[in-house]
């Protein structure tokens, strides 16, 4: 391996060590120890190193959150479902997203829940949630193009209201607030995909 290539193996596996040491600091739900010192002793490296690559608080949570999302393919779902039919398509969605946020509630709990307390969490979820309505959206223009197609009834509320519904169903604090039922992803997202039927016709 050439010498630069080498550097970049090592700076991506020191970045790889940064992210994990920050996923699981935010596992542990203790925001204040959720520090660029206490990510640096667990991933042993130096706090410079750290800030080098993040530079803030709030940097090393949006590398954390961004981390997490593109690796569970979360930036791709309409990339990856294309090819699809538009409502199986939203089944897929519905899917993906109930998986994602089984699969980080440890870390995606505490977030939610500090959002209402602090600015840096709220804007960086908000952004997020954000994301993920432009996605819907265009799932919806998908869904109204095939129900035109085959001349299918639309759906009976207005796009705004049916949008708004969309994204706070398969909405994390949705997801969370099943309870019990939220430890089974299987069937937590059986019930979120029929709600989301429910509201898109």
């Amino acid at each position: 391996m050439r010498a630069d290539g080498r550097r970049a193996a090592a700076t991506a596996a020191t970045r790889r060590a940064i992210i994990d040491a920050g996923r699981h600091l935010l596992a542990a739900g203790n925001w204040r120890g959720f520090t660029l010192d206490a990510v640096a002793a667990g991933a042993d490296v130096t706090r410079v190193t750290v800030y080098n690559q993040v530079h803030s608080k709030s940097g090393l949570l949006d590398a954390v959150l961004t981390d997490l999302t593109e690796r569970a393919g979360m930036d791709r779902l309409l990339t990856a479902t294309k090819a699809m039919p538009a409502e199986e398509a939203r089944t897929y969605i519905v899917e993906r997203t109930c998986r994602f946020w089984h699969a980080e509630r440890p870390v995606l709990r505490p977030l939610f829940g500090l959002s209402a307390v602090d600015k840096d969490i709220a804007a960086n979820l908000a952004q997020r949630e954000q994301w993920r309505t432009v996605q819907l959206d265009r799932l919806l223009d998908r869904l109204a193009v095939e129900r035109s197609a085959t001349r299918l009834s639309p759906a009976a509320l207005s796009r705004p209201d049916v949008l708004a519904g969309l994204v706070a169903v398969t909405s994390f604090p949705a997801y969370d607030a099943l309870g019990s039922l939220a430890d089974d992803a299987t069937a937590a997202t059986a019930v979120i995909n029929q709600l989301a039927v429910s509201l898109t016709g």
